[in-house]
């Protein structure tokens, strides 16, 4: 018994070893987010959330509505937008930053706690 217990323990490791080694960083990395683009920032929009983003010329932020009625504005510096209402949760909306410089925004109904800062640099 005790001999077929270590060749079981043995060989479980074996295969284990063969699993990790077959499998490299490059493979998983793709698999878990194949769209995965170093210009796009996505962030979640929900209550409670700020954010300091710094990004370059060029760049995207996409913002991802959380639970509740929000919209995302911006309040002074670079660049301006607004995304409109919306209570959809999922909802998306994207910005490219095409000018150096800061930019700060604001969720109206939740000024006080949903609030962010993007830092555009060359």
């Amino acid at each position: 018994m005790k001999k077929n217990l270590s060749f079981f323990i043995r060989n479980f490791f074996y295969v284990l070893l063969l699993i990790l080694i077959s499998c490299s960083k490059e493979s998983i990395d793709d698999y878990e987010n194949p769209n995965d683009n170093d210009s796009v920032y996505n962030l979640i929009w929900q209550s409670n959330t700020s954010y300091e983003t710094t990004i370059q010329v060029g760049e995207t932020i996409t913002w991802t509505w959380g639970g509740g009625t929000h919209n995302l504005r911006s309040t002074g510096g670079t660049e301006s937008f607004d995304s409109g209402y919306s209570s959809t949760y999922g909802f998306t909306f994207s910005h490219t930053f095409t000018e150096i410089g800061v930019t700060t925004y604001v969720c109206d109904p939740h000024e006080d706690h949903m609030y962010g800062t993007v830092i555009v640099t060359e």
